[in-house]
């Protein structure tokens, strides 16, 4: 088993130290293991998932629903975690259909600069 401490999960994520304890203190990750000195120790699966809750979260998903849905993951209840999945699979679609029409909005502004009118 390759072991993460923290330091070394959030650098192979990319992301603060401060943003793993924080994710830690909401449930959305939890150490496999301890060091005789109380430190958590981490496993891969947990790399991946701090991955996924961090591009989830940058997708827009708030950290709450991520943690409802880590939860139901961790406690191997599939019938909570089947409906977890279908509210974000639902927001993630809502949120592709209002980037598609932004992107035709996007698309018909003019690029040429207004031509400008002089007072008298």
């Amino acid at each position: 088993m390759n072991a993460y401490t923290v330091s070394r999960l959030a650098l192979d994520a990319g992301v603060s130290v401060h943003i793993v304890r924080d994710y830690l203190l909401r449930g959305l990750l939890r150490p496999v293991a301890c060091t005789p000195g109380g430190y958590g120790l981490f496993d891969e699966a947990a790399l991946q998932r701090l991955c996924f809750v961090r591009a989830a979260f940058e997708a827009g998903i708030g950290l709450d629903a991520l943690a409802r849905l880590c939860r139901a993951l961790d406690a191997a209840d599939g019938d909570q975690a089947a409906s977890q999945l279908a509210m974000l699979r639902q927001f993630v679609e809502r949120r592709r259909d209002a980037l598609a029409d932004l992107d035709v909005q996007l698309a018909s502004l003019p690029t040429e600069p207004a031509p400008h009118v002089e007072s008298l």
